[in-house]
């Protein structure tokens, strides 16, 4: 059927040699592959340092970058709560000299007096601390009722803490600003 795969036996060397080609091709196709693997292998070593070395850089900078934002954040907390602290100062100094002159009020040891343009003199059997208008058209002063001046300072002390509270935001807002949490105007 196939004359020229029919092999004798007088060529014993043609079995052999072809055994020999097929493992000679074998071992070039398996050499040349680890040449391959090896040129590829420490291409793939060098392309993964240089990775490592971009990621190891950028968690570097996002490193600092965190330590920078935080010590930003710090130091505004720290103003912002010296801020805070300064205003509560305030509100109860403010409080405490508040109470102190309406109890003076209320108490007559202190009087709150205004100006006036005329007096009428009040009826009879009631204390008046009004002077008559002078005739040069001088000032006159009147003392207030002392319910009515407690009532005038209360409402002075609220107006003042609400003074305290805008100075307080003006300066949060200010140290936000200076740390450049916020923009400025």
């Amino acid at each position: 059927m196939f004359p020229a795969l029919i092999w004798t036996t007088n060529e014993p060397y043609l079995i052999t040699g072809l055994g020999a080609a097929l493992l000679g091709i074998a071992i070039g196709a398996g050499g040349t592959h680890a040449l391959d693997a090896n040129h590829y292998g420490a291409q793939l070593a060098t392309e993964r340092a240089a990775h490592a070395a971009d990621i190891a850089k950028v968690n570097a900078e996002a490193a600092q970058q965190l330590a920078a934002a935080l010590s930003k954040q710090q130091a505004a907390e720290g103003r912002v709560a010296t801020i805070e602290q300064q205003f509560n100062t305030e509100v109860e100094n403010h409080a405490k000299d508040n109470l102190a002159y309406q109890s003076q009020l209320a108490s007559g040891a202190e009087r709150l007096r205004v100006r006036v343009t005329s007096c009428v003199p009040s009826t009879a059997g009631s204390k008046s601390t009004a002077a008559a208008g002078s005739a040069d058209g001088g000032a006159t002063y009147a003392d207030l009722d002392p319910t009515v001046a407690t009532g005038i300072v209360q409402v002075a002390a609220d107006d003042q803490h609400e003074i305290d509270k805008l100075a307080s935001l003006q300066a949060y807002v200010k140290a936000l600003q200076d740390q450049g949490f916020i923009a400025s105007p």
